[in-house]
C-alpha cells in the first residue's frame, strides 16, 4: 500500500467525531461563547444553511453560550419564528443564550425573547408596534397616466387586481388581510409572554406604547439590563466564567463545516433531497431575480426522481406562485415524483398560489404557523397601455387578419366577447386547481372549494382547515421524509433554484420571452416582484399573491 493508502487507512480507522472533538477543543477551548451576528439573508436556502449550522452548537461542547446581536430578523414571519424555535432548542440543549438588539422592532423582540438575557443600550428605543400592512392603491395614478388595468379573477378573495383598479380595498380583501394580521399579531404576543414571562394583555398594553424608551423596556420586562455594546460583551464574558472568551460565527462554522465534511467522508447512505424553491413562478427567464424558473426546475425534479442515491425528496418552498402554466408543468413533475418516492413539502415565509398548487401533490404538506398560505385562486388580464403611450406621442395601428389577434394586445381593452372566453380560461384553470388540491388532500372537492377562493390563511389556519398536514419548520419535514422512506441512516442533499452551478450544467441557457412595448415604463413605475410577474406574462392566467408582510 502506498503512503497516501496508509494514511487513508489511518484515517477511515479513527471513530467518527474524533476530528470535529480534537479540533473544536484546538480552535475554541472549553467556556467558548459564539457571537452570531443576525441580519436579513436573501432567500430560503441562505436561511436554512445559517439555521442548520446555528443549531449544531448544541452538540458542541465546548461551547458554553451565544451572544445573538440582532440586527434584524432573517427574513419573514416563518424566518422568524423558525430562528426563535432555534433558539429554544439551544437552550434546552444547556447553552446559554444572550441577546443585544439594535433599533428593534417587532420580529427582533419575538426572537430576543426566547433568549435568556437581552439587552439593548441606554438610547435605544423598541419598535414594538404589533402588527400590520397598508394596502397600496394605484387605480387614479394610473388613469391620470392613461394606463388601464384589465384583470379578471376566479375566486372572491383574488384581490390582485384590486390594487391597479381601485383606491380602496373591497370588503372581502378587507375581511380576509384583518384576519390574517389579527391571527399573526396574536402570535407575536404569545410568543413574547411565554418567553419573557409576562402575561399577553401587559403586551398588548405595551403596543400601545412604543417607541419604548429602553428604561421602560427594562421596568416592563421586555428587557433585562440596559449596556452598550462593549459592557454587554464585558457582562457574558464575566457571567461564562473565568478563560471564556468570544468566538465568531463565521470562523465556527467554517471549521464546523470542515470537520463535518471529515466525519462523512465516504458514507454511502441514501439522501434525504432538500430542494429549495424560492421566488415567483415564471416558465422561463434569465437575469438575476429570485424566481422559479419551470423549465430549470422540472429538470432537476426528474433527475431527483430518477436518481437511486434519493429515497426521499423535501420541496422547501418560499414562492408567491406566478405563472398558472408554469405551476401546473411543476405540479406535474411533484406528482411524477411522489408516485415514485415519498415527498414532503416543507413551506416557509409565503406559499400561496403557484407555490402551494406546486405542492398540492406531496404526501404532507408542513407549514410554519405563521406561513402566508392558500390563496387558491387565478387572475388575468393586461395593462392597457394605449392611452398612456399616446400621452407620449407613441401611436399603434393595428393590422389583423383575424378579429381575435388582438387578444391580449396592451393597447386595447378585451371586447365584450373577449372578456366572456377569457373569464372562463380563468374558471377552468380555478376548477382544475382546486380539483389538485382536492385530489392531494384526498378530500371531495366541495369540501375543499370553500377555504380556496383566493383566500389567503396562516400556516395555523390553514391546518385547521385541512389544507396543511402539521405546523413546523423544514427539519420537521426531513424527519417526516425519513420516516415515510423508512431510513435509519441517511445524508441530506440540498439543490437550490437559485444555485447557478448544477442548474446551469444540466440545463443550459434559454431565450427571452418578448416584452410589450411600455412594459419598462409601467414596471418603472410600479415596481414590484409581482408587477414584474404580470409583465413577463401578458394575458396569462396567474396563480399570485400580490402583497407580502414582514417583521
Amino acid at each position: 500500500m502506498d503512503s497516501a493508502g496508509r494514511w487513508l487507512g489511518s484515517v477511515a480507522a479513527v471513530p467518527a467525531g474524533f476530528f470535529a472533538k480534537q479540533v473544536h477543543r484546538l480552535a475554541t477551548g472549553h467556556r467558548a461563547v459564539v457571537e452570531v451576528r443576525v441580519a436579513p439573508l436573501d432567500d430560503a436556502s441562505s436561511r436554512s444553511a445559517f439555521l442548520h449550522r446555528f443549531r449544531r452548537i448544541a452538540v458542541d461542547d465546548d461551547i458554553s453560550g451565544v451572544l445573538l446581536r440582532i440586527d434584524g430578523p432573517p427574513g419573514g414571519w416563518a424566518a422568524t419564528f423558525d430562528l426563535r424555535a432555534a433558539i429554544e432548542a439551544l437552550k434546552a440543549s444547556g447553552k446559554r443564550v444572550h441577546a443585544h438588539l439594535t433599533h428593534p422592532g417587532n420580529a427582533a423582540i419575538a426572537l430576543a425573547s426566547a433568549c435568556d438575557r437581552v439587552f439593548v443600550a441606554p438610547l435605544e428605543e423598541l419598535g414594538l408596534v404589533g402588527i400590520g400592512t397598508e394596502l397600496t392603491f394605484f387605480g387614479s395614478a394610473l388613469e391620470r397616466l392613461g394606463i388601464e388595468p384589465d384583470f379578471e379573477a376566479a375566486g372572491a378573495y383574488k384581490s390582485f387586481g384590486e390594487p391597479f383598479t381601485r383606491t380602496f380595498a373591497s370588503a372581502e380583501n378587507q375581511e380576509a388581510v384583518g384576519a390574517l394580521v389579527g391571527d399573526l399579531n396574536a402570535q407575536l404576543i404569545t410568543a413574547i409572554a411565554s418567553g419573557r414571562r409576562i402575561p399577553e394583555e401587559r403586551v398588548a398594553a405595551l403596543l400601545l406604547e412604543a417607541p419604548i424608551p429602553a428604561t421602560r423596556a427594562r421596568d416592563a420586562g421586555l428587557v433585562d439590563e440596559v449596556l452598550y455594546p462593549d459592557e454587554v460583551e464585558k457582562w457574558v464574558l464575566d457571567h461564562h466564567g473565568d478563560g471564556a472568551h468570544l468566538v465568531s460565527f463565521r470562523a465556527w462554522a467554517a471549521r464546523d463545516r470542515g470537520l463535518q465534511w471529515i466525519d462523512r467522508w465516504g458514507d454511502g447512505s441514501p439522501g434525504v433531497a432538500v430542494l429549495h424553491l424560492d421566488g415567483p413562478i415564471v416558465l422561463d427567464d434569465h437575469g438575476p431575480s429570485v424566481l422559479i424558473r419551470a423549465r430549470r426546475v422540472g429538470p432537476v425534479l426528474e433527475a431527483v426522481r430518477k436518481d437511486k442515491r434519493v429515497a426521499a425528496v423535501v420541496l422547501h418552498v418560499n414562492s408567491p406562485g406566478g405563472s398558472a402554466l408554469a405551476s401546473d408543468l411543476l405540479w406535474r413533475e411533484v406528482q411524477r415524483l411522489a408516485a415514485e418516492k415519498p415527498v414532503i413539502a416543507s413551506f416557509e415565509d409565503v406559499s400561496a398560489s403557484g407555490g402551494y398548487y406546486l405542492s398540492a401533490p406531496a404526501a404532507e404538506i408542513v407549514a410554519r404557523p405563521s406561513t402566508l398560505t392558500g390563496s387558491i385562486g387565478v387572475f388575468g388580464g393586461k395593462l392597457v397601455v394605449g392611452e398612456g403611450l399616446r400621452k407620449l406621442g407613441v401611436f399603434t395601428q393595428p393590422v389583423v387578419a383575424a378579429p381575435n389577434a388582438t387578444l391580449f394586445s396592451p393597447n386595447h381593452r378585451f371586447t365584450e366577447g373577449q372578456r366572456v372566453r377569457f373569464r372562463a380560461s380563468l374558471q377552468r384553470f380555478y376548477d382544475g386547481f382546486v380539483e389538485r388540491v382536492a385530489a392531494g388532500r384526498h378530500r371531495p372537492p366541495d369540501q375543499i372549494e370553500p377555504h380556496c377562493r383566493g383566500r389567503v390563511w396562516t400556516g395555523q389556519a390553514a391546518l385547521e382547515r385541512g389544507l396543511i398536514d402539521r405546523t413546523g419548520d423544514l427539519a420537521v419535514a426531513v424527519e417526516r421524509a425519513r420516516v415515510r422512506a423508512g431510513l435509519t441512516d441517511y445524508r441530506v442533499l440540498t439543490w437550490s433554484s437559485r444555485r447557478h452551478g448544477l442548474m446551469a450544467r444540466l440545463l443550459g441557457g434559454a431565450v427571452r420571452r418578448i416584452r410589450p412595448i411600455g412594459a419598462e415604463v409601467v414596471e418603472g413605475i410600479l415596481p414590484s416582484p409581482s408587477m414584474a410577474v404580470v409583465l413577463r406574462c401578458p394575458g396569462e392566467p396567474l396563480v399570485l399573491l400580490p402583497w407580502s408582510l414582514t417583521g
